[in-house]
């Protein structure tokens, strides 16, 4: 049997594929997932910026109390950036504290026996260093000298929970302003301030109890709002309260001056009800 030309050119080409719409989806497919990894990519580099938090550390079987100071925060905005660390100054503490709070500003602190620059913190791919810059009175990490007097350590990585002391008594510390700074160090825990489903649950729950416990009270419209009749700003989340038997709520820092000079006694500033602070906890009537 003899085959055309044209007989044997449609048998040897492929066949010809009758349902395209699988090729378009495909390529749409790949433009979206090229078009979305970017945003993805955004969301995943998007992270925290290193923070780092100078807490008081006062130990009990201390015959005197280091350094009070309060609490303070740095934030390592831009890579490169340092938190220096040393005496007090006045030219280098103008930035305001809520402010500072966000950036690497140097922290100083009111003891003689610190150096005026004394050492430096950083962040390197998430882990916190330490290093002393030739101080005289020494660095002390975990109760461990870094270095000698005069001499610059090399870095040291500083975890979460580390004791870092500055200098050493002078004359036995009897002087406030001889004493050394003990500092607990909490890296990273910016993710503890924002807001999430525990938090935000409990803070419902709080507003939702005020209600119930209040619903005989006449001045229910003072506890249902969700303001500090103190400050009148609103009452969230993340937010240091108090709550006191007649379930009213205020922010700690606003009512803390009516609550020590009159302890364990306590009257509400807005319903006038009196109640002991150190009465025993009982459990809810059902």
């Amino acid at each position: 049997m003899t085959r055309t030309r044209a007989a044997t050119v449609s048998q040897d080409a492929p066949p010809a594929d009758n349902n395209p719409a699988p090729a378009t989806t495909s390529t749409t497919d790949t433009a979206e997932s090229a078009a979305t990894a970017p945003a993805q990519a955004t969301s995943t580099d998007k992270k925290e910026a290193p923070t780092i938090r100078f807490i008081p550390h006062h130990e009990p079987r201390a015959s005197r109390p280091s350094l009070t100071f309060p609490i303070i925060t740095r934030t390592i905005a831009a890579a490169g950036q340092r938190v220096k660390v040393g005496r007090y100054s006045e030219r280098d503490q103008a930035v305001d504290s809520q402010a500072s709070a966000k950036t690497a500003a140097p922290v100083g602190f009111k003891s003689k026996v610190v150096s005026r620059r004394h050492c430096e913190l950083w962040c390197d791919n998430g882990q916190w260093f330490i290093k002393d810059v030739k101080s005289s009175s020494g660095t002390f990490l975990n109760h461990v000298r870094l270095s000698s007097p005069g001499m610059e350590s090399r870095a040291y990585p500083l975890n979460d929970g580390d004791i870092v002391q500055l200098g050493i008594d002078f004359k036995g510390g009897e002087e406030v302003i001889f004493r050394c700074v003990k500092i607990r160090i909490e890296c990273n825990r910016g993710w503890q301030k924002s807001l999430n489903q525990f938090n935000t649950a409990t803070h419902k729950n709080i507003l939702k109890q005020a209600k119930v416990n209040n619903a005989k009270d006449t001045d229910a419209q003072s506890t249902h709002s969700s303001e500090c009749s103190i400050c009148l700003n609103p009452v969230a989340p993340c937010q240091a309260l108090f709550v006191a038997p007649c379930s009213h709520v205020w922010h700690y820092k606003c009512i803390r001056t009516l609550i020590y000079p009159s302890w364990p006694s306590f009257q509400c500033p807005n319903c006038r009800a009196y109640a002991d602070l150190e009465a025993d906890v009982e459990p809810p009537e059902e």
